[in-house]
């Protein structure tokens, strides 16, 4: 009976220990590579990977960003229908301590029409494309990483993250009143993984 006690418990150890690994990496990584938005005068947005003031390492990092087209239902198509212009795909190796990844550079702005416009630029605000609100309902971007752990666990992250045009209208409003360096909050993240 002794021998079987001592089975069943090396069994539970070799089962949970691992278990408590998990757990523990997941609330200790909770709050690495978070996404943030940025407004530098000179430069324009920045959807930025935060790993600025954290001390992990990620890798194996994708992104993506997009414009969608909301088409709501209609007589023909009971469900609505997203059309998406890809605005940048990316990979890139490694993303150390003290460091962001930008996933998306963008300016907003009138157009004479008094109209407000999606610039894509590249980091330096240089316009790559040029999109009016009316024909894009929200910016969405896309990322995946993996965080480099002491328990060598392949611990992913996966978020999306989701601005609509009439946030992005706020905040064209607040730049105008207030041209300077500032961070914007961003109110749908959602935690794939």
């Amino acid at each position: 009976m002794k021998t079987f006690y001592s089975q069943i418990l090396a069994l539970l150890t070799f089962f949970a220990f691992p278990i408590f690994e998990y757990v523990v990496l997941r609330f200790f990584t909770q709050y690495e590579g978070n996404p943030e938005l940025w407004y530098l005068p000179d430069y324009g947005f920045r959807l930025v990977i935060r790993n600025l003031p954290r001390k992990k390492r990620l890798f194996d990092i994708n992104y993506r960003s997009f414009l969608r087209k909301i088409i709501p239902p209609s007589e023909g198509c009971s469900v609505s229908t997203f059309l998406d212009y890809e605005l940048n795909r990316q990979e890139d190796f490694f993303l150390f301590p003290g460091t962001d990844q930008i996933v998306i550079s963008f300016r907003l702005e009138r157009d004479i029409n008094n109209e407000p416009v999606f610039i894509n630029t590249d980091k330096l605000g240089n316009e790559l494309s040029k999109k009016s609100f009316q024909d894009f309902n929200e910016l969405i971007a896309d990322y995946m990483a993996t965080i480099d752990n002491m328990f060598r666990f392949d611990f992913k992250i996966s978020k999306r993250v989701k601005l609509n045009s009439s946030e992005l209208e706020q905040i064209l409003d607040t730049i105008k009143n207030n041209n300077t360096e500032q961070q914007f909050k961003i109110t749908k993240i959602q935690n794939v993984g």
